[in-house]
């Protein structure tokens, strides 16, 4: 999955969720800066108080491998709150009953007890997300290294469906951004200097010790 890099300069909120841009991922950063630059919210989501959630308006300190319960939690309030997109789920999604049924065991209340985090803040991140024109998503691979990560980023990939972000070119989500860029490999290559040559071999020699 994955929206343009360049489009969350155009993002009014970004979730940066379980990276630390700062250190690894400086182009998206950069981005991200200048939709803070033009008035967009900037929310870390980590356990982490990295450099980046340092320099976000909010970050949401979750406790390690809860990643889920939180996406779970935006989702009921989301669907509680009517913030999700009908038309766009019905066109262009399957599974929203079965996932709906699920998101409604995750209140905020269990949420904020299974993340560690308040309950309002749960209920303010998810009417944010739901109420905010273009929003983005920015994942990458800090929640996927516990139990269950793949399962977690799962959850989260769900957001931009529900609230329709995806009709936003700055809207929806992107795990890596490792494509953006190709790089020509055939301008490296030079298969001329090996032509006449024979590979090197790490057999030995009949008869040779």
């Amino acid at each position: 999955m994955g929206m343009d890099v360049e489009r969350f300069a155009e993002s009014q909120l970004i979730l940066i969720w379980g990276s630390n841009a700062i250190a690894s991922n400086l182009h998206f950063w950069s981005r991200a800066q200048e939709a803070k630059r033009r008035g967009a919210k900037l929310v870390a989501i980590d356990p982490y108080r990295s450099a980046t959630a340092a320099k976000c308006h909010e970050h949401v300190a979750l406790m390690p491998g809860t990643d889920a319960a939180l996406a779970y939690g935006m989702m009921h309030v989301l669907i509680r709150d009517g913030l999700v997109d009908r038309d766009y789920v019905d066109r262009h999604a399957v599974g929203y009953e079965a996932l709906a049924a699920r998101a409604a065991e995750w209140a905020p209340a269990r949420v904020a007890a299974t993340c560690g985090i308040p309950a309002a803040q749960v209920e303010a991140l998810a009417r944010d997300y739901g109420r905010t024109r273009p929003a983005a998503i920015r994942l990458n691979y800090g929640m996927q290294r516990v139990a269950g990560g793949g399962n977690a980023v799962r959850a989260v990939a769900c957001l931009p469906a529900l609230v329709g972000a995806w009709r936003d070119p700055a809207g929806g989500a992107l795990l890596s951004s490792s494509g953006t860029y190709p790089v020509a490999t055939k301008a490296l290559e030079r298969p001329d200097l090996i032509q006449a040559r024979r590979g090197r071999s790490t057999c030995p020699r009949s008869g040779t010790h």
